[in-house]
């Protein structure tokens, strides 16, 4: 009995430590600034729009970080440049604007792809219309 509670222990003991790491190494990717190569927003009522080339985010090792955007969406011009924390998770990064105001970045993401030069996130508004973002690693 006492070796199986052992192992149940290392067993946990090992699974707390690689999520760790794996959430860790994510971070770790996403660490640094990012170009918003592409920025799109899927309407439930079929209504899609995109921008190329939407500024740029910043991520800090700290958990802070910055954007400066500039875009057209759904035909009107948008320009946000704030700061914000962030919190990433295994799959997810949560993003909390600094300053009050909404930003097409300060929400919650599902991360689709990440890759040390190239980011894919997707996202809701709650009303079922689907944003997506692009992110290539600046030079």
């Amino acid at each position: 009995m006492e070796i199986i509670l052992r192992m149940k222990s290392l067993l946990f003991t090992t699974l707390l430590a690689f999520l760790f790491l794996s959430s860790c190494s994510l971070q770790r990717k996403i660490t640094g600034t990012w170009n918003i190569t592409e920025y799109s927003e899927n309407g439930v009522d079929g209504s899609s729009s995109s921008a190329v080339n939407a500024g740029k985010i910043e991520f800090n090792k700290n958990g802070t970080g910055a954007n400066d955007l500039e875009y057209k969406i759904f035909g009107n011009r948008q320009k946000d440049k704030r700061s914000f924390t962030y919190y990433v998770g295994d799959d997810y990064i949560t993003i909390k604007p600094a300053q009050n105001g909404d930003s097409i970045t300060t929400k919650s993401w599902i991360i689709i792809e990440s890759k040390r030069s190239k980011q894919l996130w997707k996202s809701t508004d709650g009303e079922g219309n689907v944003q997506t973002i692009v992110l290539k690693k600046a030079d």
